[in-house]
């Protein structure tokens, strides 16, 4: 029998997952839920660091708090890492150098594989919680056809305004209501632009919704619950 590798405290967390520090429900499918996973999970959360200091603005002392974060994880054990954030995107390079285990930021980063599925005159369909801020970072992934792209965001959707753009106590979330507004943007988003072959669901807040989508749209959908999976099953077995 071959020998058991030690050096860590506790074993079997081989999914980390750095979270940003807020109080609002998760629901089983969000990446905040460790019951969305079929394995176990580790988070790191990033506590007292305000949200908008790393997905509005890059300050210093945020960005090396999500570093060393992700620093944490890998001395935990953690043989792959995830963020709770899609906007995390822009910092997928210096994340990646900072350890020597794969690190995915994103579920956008399944662009470009999605895009080669598909005939060249279908699109991927890209929900996200704020379109004005998803734009930008694209290019992050090594995207380089906009034309193949079609983003719709939950920015206007009151529902999800409330409960995740701008929570407050009692921090509560209506399941129900936020999904149909899921759904309402995805339909709307296909009747503009019909040649949405897939959709990726960007926002880690929307991915309890994604089999709903699947039902109601009849399309493909992949989040970052998905991308876990991916990652686990290749670097884990």
């Amino acid at each position: 029998m071959a020998a058991l590798k030690g050096g860590y405290p506790v074993y079997g967390q081989d999914v980390g997952i750095i979270m940003l520090d807020c109080a609002f429900p998760r629901p089983p499918g969000d990446i905040g839920n460790a019951h969305s996973f079929p394995f176990p999970v580790r988070y790191e959360v990033l506590e007292g660091i305000p949200a908008a200091h790393l997905i509005k603005q890059e300050e210093p002392a945020a960005v090396a708090a999500l570093i060393n974060a992700a620093k944490r994880l890998e001395r935990s054990g953690a043989r792959v890492i995830l963020t709770s954030c899609g906007l995390f995107l822009r910092y997928q390079e210096r994340l990646a150098a900072a350890v020597q285990v794969p690190v995915a930021t994103s579920s956008v980063l399944l662009l470009p594989f999605l895009s080669a599925l598909m005939s060249p005159g279908r699109k991927v369909g890209v929900l996200t919680a704020d379109a004005r801020s998803l734009s930008p970072v694209l290019t992050r992934t090594g995207w380089n056809d906009p034309e193949r792209v079609r983003i719709a965001g939950m920015e206007e959707c009151p529902v999800f305004r409330r409960a995740i753009l701008e929570p407050a106590p009692p921090f509560e979330l209506d399941r129900l209501a936020l999904q149909e507004e899921v759904i309402r943007v995805v339909e709307q988003l296909v009747k503009r632009e019909p040649k949405v072959g897939a959709l990726l669901v960007e926002c880690t807040n929307l991915s309890p919704y994604s089999r709903a989508l699947r039902e109601a749209m009849e399309l493909p959908v992949f989040d970052v619950i998905d991308l876990a999976r991916l990652l686990h099953g290749a670097a884990c077995g």
